[in-house]
């Protein structure tokens, strides 16, 4: 049995490092690509995914402040929001006073028309009140440069305090965003000063290997290496492997409280004693929960 784990491990240890040299060619060549699970171009994939990650987070607002959070007449401001506006369109269908947007990589300039018309016809059947005519002028208005209630904003320095007034902002949504900051420290940081006292912060984080085939197989890969290997093959964007604790730890030290770290995925006992052996050394603290696999982190601000 312990050879067979031996072989399993230094199987998935050679295989990380391919997919890491592959991620970083991938980079290199084509830039950086959509976080999402499906191509742009799969149409109802897509919408079906912007409306399902909204609807999570307004699960986890309503859980995280007792049923008393609302979005009615709320600044929210995405972080990361990808490869399309159906979040922030959605988000201004719900009630929302203005949908603000941060991105290094301007990935929604490519999306089609077609797609956007998919997405107002879902809506539709959705809820028929819902107003598309003032939904379409918001798009067409940002997709001209002349941004309203649809505020995307595309920088590579990422800076949120350059584009957003301070104590401006009443809830932060993200999805599978932070793990992406090659600073978050700077970007809590940011986030505090445009964030209204008692804002709140609703952010789930993907805390598994990134690449398609391996995350499945073998979620805890990027932890195997050490920082000065895994730095081998950085590109902006790569998996910044902080853990939980430490995320809570950079809330607590810009002025958020009640932070909360729900596990949303987590791996099993059986999966987790193959390798918890083989992570590199500072993985190995139990403050590091690597059985984690992504969270939901929820904070207020002071």
């Amino acid at each position: 049995m312990k050879i067979i784990i031996k072989l399993y491990n230094l199987y998935y240890y050679a295989a990380g490092v391919g997919f890491l040299f592959l991620a970083k060619i991938k980079n290199v060549i084509q830039g950086y690509s959509s976080p999402k699970p499906y191509s742009i171009n799969d149409y109802k994939k897509c919408i079906e995914y912007d409306i399902e990650v909204v609807d999570r987070w307004l699960t986890h607002l309503l859980d995280y402040t007792n049923k008393s959070g609302s979005l009615i007449d709320k600044n929210v401001l995405e972080l990361g929001p990808g490869s399309d506006l159906g979040i922030g369109l959605y988000l201004l269908s719900k009630g929302v006073s203005q949908y603000n947007a941060i991105d290094v990589n301007n990935l929604a300039e490519k999306v089609s028309t077609q797609f956007y018309d998919h997405f107002f016809n879902h809506l539709k059947e959705l809820n028929s009140s819902i107003d598309i005519f003032f939904l379409k002028d918001q798009l067409a208005k940002t997709r001209n440069g002349s941004h309203d209630k649809l505020n995307y904003v595309c920088h590579e320095g990422f800076s949120i305090a350059e584009y957003f007034s301070k104590d401006s902002i009443d809830i932060i949504f993200s999805q599978a965003a932070f793990e992406h900051f090659d600073d978050i420290e700077d970007t809590v940081a940011q986030l505090s000063l445009v964030a209204k006292t008692g804002a709140l912060v609703i952010a789930e984080i993907d805390l598994k290997t990134h690449s398609r085939w391996i995350r499945d197989k073998d979620p805890l890969n990027i932890y195997r290496y050490s920082q000065r290997f895994y730095n081998f093959f950085w590109f902006r964007g790569i998996p910044n492997r902080v853990r939980p604790f430490q995320y809570k730890e950079v809330f607590e030290k810009y002025g958020w409280d009640n932070i909360k770290i729900i596990p949303a995925a987590s791996l099993e006992d059986s999966d987790f004693e193959k390798v918890r052996n083989k992570l590199a050394s500072e993985f190995i603290d139990r403050e590091n929960q690597m059985q984690l696999l992504s969270v939901v982190l929820c904070a207020r601000k002071k």
